[in-house]
């Protein structure tokens, strides 16, 4: 190649298109998040001690059902934020031109995966829920400081009065220069159904703030 060949390479090279930025996982989560109206269209359901998953949507990997849709779209909220991990991974992988794979799991694996995320598995910390699926299966990291929160990171948090919830978070409730709550997307009954809401910190009622537990997915 001679000296005027390389420099019209160069030239040529100057003046493709960069290549588009791709989006982290927490973008596609969010992006997810957006996609889902929050009009009632899903309705808040949860039928304490049954077997059923509280997803919207029939969801498959390697050729097998993880979770049936129910008919009515109703959900609850670990399976809401679980189908939206879902449905960001593969997004993620699209956006890739790579197939749909959550990590180095198999259908199995993502069955327990998902048992773990409930809360409903013998195996790991049934406290942590999302935090222990996706940290135990190697697929991203605990937040341990709660500043260092991004939109997209799951959260699931604790009561004063023991009840829990599965949560995506969007912002702190900042009062005074402090932080004094948590408002996340999920589905409850104060939003009949998929929609943003804002719990504050208490002694003795609201969120335990000491009781957060903050996972940010990061594929290997």
């Amino acid at each position: 190649m001679d000296m005027g060949e390389v420099i019209a390479l160069l030239l040529a090279l100057q003046e493709r298109p960069p290549r588009p930025k791709l989006k982290s996982f927490n973008e596609a989560v969010v992006e997810v998040m957006k996609s889902y109206p929050a009009d009632g269209t899903h309705d808040y359901y949860w039928p304490r001690g049954s077997g059923w998953e509280g997803t919207t949507q029939d969801l498959v990997y390697a050729g097998r059902k993880i979770a049936s849709g129910d008919p009515k779209r109703r959900c609850y909220c670990c399976g809401l934020t679980f189908e939206v991990f879902f449905k960001a991974y593969e997004k993620h992988c699209a956006d890739r031109g790579a197939g749909f794979k959550i990590g180095t799991l198999d259908a199995n694996d993502l069955h327990e995966f998902r048992l773990r995320w409930f809360g409903a598995s013998s195996n790991g910390d049934r406290r942590k829920l999302c935090e222990e699926a996706v940290v135990s299966y190697r697929l991203g990291r605990r937040i341990e400081r709660i500043e260092d929160a991004r939109p997209g990171d799951f959260v699931q948090l604790w009561r004063r009065d023991g009840s829990g919830h599965s949560v995506i978070f969007v912002e702190w409730k900042v009062e005074g220069g402090k932080i004094a709550g948590i408002t996340y997307w999920s589905t409850q009954k104060a939003t009949k159904g998929i929609g943003v809401h804002t719990e504050k910190f208490g002694e003795t009622k609201g969120v335990d703030r000491d009781q957060l537990h903050i996972v940010r997915v990061v594929p290997p």
